[in-house]
């Protein structure tokens, strides 16, 4: 496949020039207009997009908290996990991208009309996704409904590129086997070759500055070009990897068994204490391999993550209730915790303050909107 074509913005508009110069005239195309063989087809205008950049105190800020999102995070180890967040909405499309440092259990649902592509974009630790192994410039490919499922350990790095099924379906087309839909039915993780995830790379890096650069309000012209760009350089590096490449999810016993655990949890609806013969009933499996399975996927006993979980399930109410009123008392309580000195002292040792200043800047940040 060619390398993509590069571009640069003018007052008149985004114009196409070949990697190394050359004039863009020289291929037909002028200000404003696309390569017919990258294009997306006849659509309707553009509107203009909208950026959001924000330092973030915790991964909830970072994953949770976007449209058509729903995400559990379970914070693995204390403090605060700080990082950054840039946010884009692109007409039907949406692009996030980010860094953060921390140790955390992610499962749920990242779009329930769209596509996702989650792009690692620099990694210092240990990720993975249904238990497999992500390294760093790997591509999660995640169908409309499908789950993130994995942990995400130490610093990284991520860019994700959200796109309606019918605009992923027609673009593939161009790309060879990623045309045939079944490779966009289950989630999966995808390992390009290295000259692939370097332009990859190079694409999010050059989109994600851009966005910074124009700010909050990003011209249509200028969405149309990077709704273009975007999904381009993520599905060019996918087209790179062969086509049994990708590792599917539910494959290793231990990310199924963790699954199955969490799905009784959630399963009983109002909170209830949960004991681990419980869970092995559940599972129809032994106590020694319940055990295993937490400690091989997330180094920790069920009993010391059902404590985390509910912590960080309190942490995500507390930072809603600026549109979903709370108070520190009833939050502590519906999680199972009935000694709130004792919550609050293991609350502020995890993300490094304590319930009540959550709550008041949850509450701060809905009155400023």
């Amino acid at each position: 496949m060619k390398e993509p074509h590069l571009r640069s913005w003018s007052n008149a508009g985004w114009r196409q020039v070949e990697p190394g110069g050359g004039d863009p005239a020289e291929d037909g195309l002028v200000a404003g207009t696309l390569d017919e063989q990258r294009s997306f087809g006849a659509r309707a205008a553009v509107a203009l997009g909208h950026v959001v950049v924000r330092e973030t105190q915790g991964p909830h800020e970072v994953w949770a908290h976007a449209d058509g999102r729903d995400l559990a995070i379970t914070q693995l180890t204390p403090e605060p996990c700080r990082g950054h967040l840039l946010r884009a909405n692109l007409g039907d499309m949406g692009f996030d991208a980010g860094a953060f440092d921390g140790d955390l259990r992610v499962r749920g649902v990242m779009a329930r009309k769209a596509f996702s592509l989650v792009s690692v974009m620099e990694q210092e630790g240990v990720l993975n996704q249904w238990g497999h192994r992500v390294e760093e410039g790997d591509i999660v490919a995640i169908p409309p409904g499908g789950e993130l499922d994995g942990r995400f350990q130490g610093r990284v790095a991520y860019a994700v590129v959200t796109a309606p099924w019918g605009l992923v379906m027609q673009r593939a087309e161009a790309f060879e086997w990623l045309a045939d839909p079944c490779f966009w039915t289950e989630p999966a993780v995808y390992s390009p070759p290295p000259e692939a995830r370097a332009a990859c790379k190079r694409v999010l890096q050059g989109c994600s500055g851009m966005l910074r650069a124009l700010g909050a309000g990003v011209p249509s012209g200028a969405v149309a070009f990077l709704r273009d760009e975007l999904l381009d350089g993520v599905l060019t590096a996918l087209a790179a990897v062969r086509v049994e490449g990708g590792r599917r999810q539910g494959v290793l016993n231990a990310a199924r068994i963790v699954r199955g655990a969490e799905d009784f949890l959630e399963s009983g609806g109002a909170r209830q204490v949960v004991q681990i013969e419980d869970l092995c009933l559940a599972l129809n499996i032994s106590r020694r391999t319940l055990y295993r399975a937490f400690r091989d996927l997330l180094d920790i006993s069920p009993k010391a993550y059902l404590r985390l979980k509910n912590m960080s399930a309190a942490r995500a109410r507390l930072l809603e209730a600026g549109v979903r009123p709370t108070t520190v008392t009833q939050v502590a309580l519906d999680q199972g915790f009935w000694e709130l000195g004792r919550f609050s002292g293991a609350y502020r040792a995890m993300f490094g303050e304590s319930p009540s200043e959550t709550l008041r800047a949850a509450q701060g940040d809905a009155l400023r909107r």
